[in-house]
């Protein structure tokens, strides 16, 4: 009888388990080239989507690790001629940026929790050159959100090289964004981003004339490895759990 007993309260307390206790936090990697040619200046285009494995919200994400193919070289560029510095971008926005500081563009889908509800919002995200860090280039993230919260978010990314000067990762740290004052974080559940020159312009000033042109971006390799060029990121988020994601680019065609 006492075995019985002792088996019901098990099987009480195991109901009694929040349903969220075996759930998981889930991402995909997407990447792109544009124009997917070897040998070609390109803009490479990555973003992610995160979810929960039990339909909730994912918790909030604080950290991503982007681990770019062997053989790109973003060393040999004409990105980011120009440099931004952070307070200036706190302070002024992009407004207070050079044109030719600016790296990529994108945007962001994030669930903010209200009770049982949840609301959405897109903000702009841009990509600014920051002063180095250690011989690596530094990568200011913009964001500027406005519905269902106001908030002007800045934060980095470092491109760590790889062997050879060629590879490497950008390894960002994302702040938590609170949805109230002293409320929960929000959860980030798509971003889209780019690092090249597609759309972007520069100016320079040229026999005392301001001339526009557009940079050349990250150098694809002339030789495309079987299977295509392998992306990766590691994801950590808020409540210590990490995850890995993984994304190829296709060797292009042969003309």
């Amino acid at each position: 009888m006492s075995k019985i007993r002792l088996l019901c309260a098990a099987l009480l307390a195991c109901a009694c388990l929040p349903a969220s206790a075996g759930a998981a936090n889930v991402a995909v990697l997407h990447t792109s080239f544009t124009p997917d040619r070897l040998g070609a200046s390109t803009t490479i285009g990555f973003g992610f989507d995160i979810s929960n494995s039990e339909g909730g919200l994912p918790s909030p994400l604080v950290g991503v690790s982007l681990r770019l193919p062997p053989g790109i070289n973003y060393i040999k560029n004409t990105l980011g001629l120009a440099i931004c510095q952070p307070a200036t971008l706190v302070a002024q926005g992009l407004n207070g940026c050079s044109p030719n500081s600016r790296l990529g563009y994108g945007s962001a889908y994030v669930k903010v929790p209200f009770g049982q509800e949840s609301a959405e919002e897109i903000p702009d995200i841009e990509a600014v050159r920051g002063p180095s860090h250690n011989g690596n280039i530094v990568v200011l993230f913009y964001a500027d959100g406005r519905e269902p919260i106001y908030a002007k978010l800045v934060f980095q990314g470092e491109l760590v090289r790889g062997a050879g000067l060629l590879g490497g990762s950008l390894t960002t740290a994302i702040p938590l964004i609170p949805s109230i004052t002293n409320g929960p974080a929000v959860s980030i559940i798509s971003v889209k981003t780019t690092f090249g020159p597609q759309h972007l312009t520069y100016y320079e000033r040229v026999h005392g004339r301001t001339v526009s042109f557009h940079p050349q971006g990250v150098s694809v390799p002339e030789r495309c490895p079987r299977g295509g060029f392998p992306f990766s990121a590691y994801f950590t988020f808020v409540d210590g759990s990490s995850t890995t994601a993984r994304s190829t680019v296709p060797c292009p065609r042969r003309r």
